[in-house]
């Protein structure tokens, strides 16, 4: 078990670091493409610019969402849970992780259903598939369950991770 738990840790790692490798990447796209249409403003502004830095923004937030949720960064409110006695607390615990894993296959599973439906349709200024900036949700949440599957795996260590093992 100790090497599942190892193999799961360096995946985890891993993942992490070329999520935010693509999220970084992307913010210096984004941040480079709005100052091209605020400067562009006074001459004669690209239109592809406001498209382009919205899809930026999309991918983004949706490769830097599995980090975050290593880091427990997304928000959990457990005021009720805590003051439960111990067997209901697990039981809501488990309850919890199966309900956030069926929200993500459910994300996954729709949003390429929508993504490949709209397959065809061009953002005509830019001249992509329209079906690349919404392939960021399926995409993105599947990152996110890769990550909280390997979570799963991963040993608790110290008072600071059971705040974030609590928080996923």
């Amino acid at each position: 078990m100790q090497s599942v738990a190892r193999f799961c840790k360096k995946a985890s790692d891993i993942l992490e670091r070329l999520c935010l490798i693509g999220a970084g990447a992307l913010l210096v796209v984004n941040l480079l493409d709005v100052m091209l249409g605020v400067f562009g403003r006074f001459y004669r502004p690209p239109m592809w610019t406001t498209d382009l830095a919205r899809i930026t923004l999309v991918w983004m937030v949706m490769l830097a969402a599995a980090p975050a949720l290593k880091q427990g960064e997304h928000m959990a409110i457990r005021i009720i849970v805590d003051r439960l006695p111990k067997t209901p607390r697990l039981a809501v615990a488990v309850l919890r992780r199966l309900v956030f894993a069926g929200i993500l296959v459910f994300m996954v599973v729709y949003g390429y259903n929508y993504a490949y439906k709209l397959r065809l349709f061009t953002i005509m200024t830019l001249g992509i598939k329209k079906n690349i900036p919404l392939m960021s949700i399926p995409v993105g949440m599947g990152l996110m369950l890769v990550q909280y599957a390997l979570q799963q795996f991963i040993p608790v260590s110290g008072a600071d991770d059971s705040a974030k093992e609590e928080a996923s």
